[in-house]
């Protein structure tokens, strides 16, 4: 269960990094190891997930050389552009719309989450906390993080509404992360909401959820 739920989160991740040209056409991919410790999973997950990327024609995996982007990669429709259409998003709005939905995810993860992801999550969390104490990047957790929680709480439709904007979710991160004191609250929050989850409370779930966005919105309106 563990390696599928972790595996299809990197796999979206990595696709990510694709749609959002971090890594452009043509460029060279990051070695296994250097993707693996980012993303906190193991070197044969990121392999795996490399390997899939290549099979749909993103990814191009020359033995010798390296791992390159596909100059004209074969791209999933880019779920977001119909939400282009409306102009620039303001992250307010977005923060907005996370508000409606992460909360009840979050509650809905203290339901169902299967023991497997209650321990990812932690994970997750723990590796947060440890990324923002070395000042390295944790956008990446960070999203697995929220993404895993939607996966958990076992309700498609909502999962389906948050993955339509994930795409901006990356980029609004970006911009929340460089709010004063954000990240040290944002890694304590997560600590809390995977507590949450794991005691089955699903109440004080949604609530920790809530309040960790709500702080988002304040300070961004500040």
């Amino acid at each position: 269960m563990m390696k599928k739920t972790t595996f299809s989160i990197t796999i979206e991740i990595l696709r990510q990094k694709i749609i959002s040209r971090e890594w452009p056409p043509g460029s060279r991919i990051p070695t296994l190891q250097k993707i693996s410790k980012e993303l906190a999973v193991s070197v044969s997950t990121v392999r795996e997930a490399l390997r899939t990327l290549e099979s749909q024609g993103n990814v191009s995996i020359e033995h010798g050389r390296g791992m390159y982007v596909r100059n004209d990669p074969l791209l999933l429709e880019d779920p977001t552009a119909d939400l282009k259409e409306l102009g620039d998003i303001s992250l307010l709005k977005l923060l907005e719309a996370r508000l409606l939905i992460e909360p009840k995810l979050a509650a809905l993860s203290a339901e169902h989450a299967t023991r497997t992801q209650v321990k990812q999550l932690r994970a997750l969390a723990d590796s947060m906390v440890n990324q923002m104490k070395d000042g390295g990047p944790f956008l990446d957790t960070d999203l697995s993080f929220h993404h895993l929680i939607a996966e958990s709480a076992q309700h498609p439709v909502l999962l389906r509404m948050l993955e339509s904007i994930y795409p901006l979710l990356s980029e609004g991160r970006k911009q929340t992360n460089t709010l004063p004191h954000m990240r040290t609250k944002a890694s304590h929050y997560h600590i809390l909401i995977a507590v949450a989850i794991e005691e089955r409370h699903s109440e004080q779930a949604r609530q920790l959820m809530h309040t960790h966005i709500s702080d988002m919105i304040d300070a961004l309106k500040k």
